[in-house]
């Protein structure tokens, strides 16, 4: 471990032979001798630990909690020839990787371990914690938690046949060329002149913008394999939720795109459960808006705290 400034040390721990970088943000009165409740982290689509990270685990380490934010394999400072890949199951296996390592760290208190994922990571998340009980309770904030109703039960089978095939084919052509098309899967790079208060516009403002993109995180990037969806359209939390018999905290916000699945995975979730939807926030305000930011990191602490040295329930 490699101590940095602001409550900060660098890491490395090894997922699935490769290093993976991380951060363990960490409280003041931070000692190696102490024995602390710790959070592992996990982000959005294709971010760095720079990102979105870097905030919770700020508001957490301020709560008392050692908080590891890593980069995935393939990302940031991470080892992996792949770039940027969306494989949830990939991602499955680091965090749980991520929980191995945790409970390595003698400061570590492992009766108080908890898992937090944002977006596309509330539902690796919820994933990981349904076959994975080291966790004592788990956080999804504006989690995408419900992949099969994302793409196949808002597509017809024309649509989501062509879109599939598309990925096929980049996965042949990287199959057999050895090189890989990045892509812009969120479709970023064109919506500079979407109004302001378009969906896939307040995409653009945090990660086409110095709020949070390359020119500010220079490791990140908003290209993809052009073959990445072929994994998360398959990682369906919602399918899982009745059998996470985990706590879970839902975090959403009234104004959230994804509020509908987080909603329909509150609904079909194992008690212990408890859902939030911060007033007037957006899908990406709870990214980065620092007030928005402290109202879940709120509701999650207290929810932390009632479950704390219970494994499962």
């Amino acid at each position: 471990m490699t101590a940095v400034a602001d409550n900060k040390i660098e890491v490395r721990f090894k997922s699935q032979g490769v290093a993976l970088a991380g951060i363990l943000h960490v409280p003041d009165d931070f000692s190696e001798d102490g024995n602390y409740p710790a959070v592992i982290f996990s982000p959005p689509f294709n971010q760095v630990k720079e990102q979105t990270g870097a905030v919770y685990g700020r508001h957490l380490a301020e709560r008392g909690y050692v908080t590891l934010v890593f980069d995935h394999l393939g990302y940031g400072d991470s080892g992996g020839e792949l770039r940027n890949n969306e494989n949830s199951f990939v991602k499955i296996e680091s965090i749980r990787d991520a929980i191995s390592y945790m409970g390595t760290l003698d400061f570590v208190d492992g009766n108080n371990l908890y898992g937090l994922g944002v977006c596309a990571s509330g539902g690796y998340m919820a994933l990981v914690a349904t076959t994975d009980k080291r966790l004592n309770a788990i956080a999804s904030v504006v989690g995408m938690l419900g992949n099969q109703a994302s793409y196949f039960e808002t597509m017809d089978r024309e649509t989501v046949t062509a879109l599939i095939a598309a990925q096929n084919a980049g996965r042949q052509k990287y199959y057999e060329t050895g090189e890989v098309e990045y892509v812009d899967a969120l479709g970023l790079e064109a919506a500079a002149d979407l109004p302001a208060d378009d969906l896939v516009r307040e995409g653009y403002d945090f990660y086409m913008t110095e709020r949070a993109g390359a020119q500010t995180y220079p490791n990140y990037s908003h290209l993809a394999p052009s073959f990445m969806l072929e994994a998360p359209m398959l990682a369906d939390a919602t399918a899982y939720a009745p059998y996470l018999y985990m706590p879970v905290i839902v975090i959403t916000g009234t104004e959230a795109m994804t509020k509908p699945l987080s909603e329909a995975f509150f609904e079909k979730a194992s008690q212990p459960k408890e859902y939030l939807a911060v007033e007037g926030a957006t899908h990406i305000d709870l990214y980065d808006v620092e007030g928005k930011v402290n109202k879940a990191v709120e509701a999650m602490d207290a929810f932390f705290k009632k479950h704390s040295n219970a494994k499962g329930e």
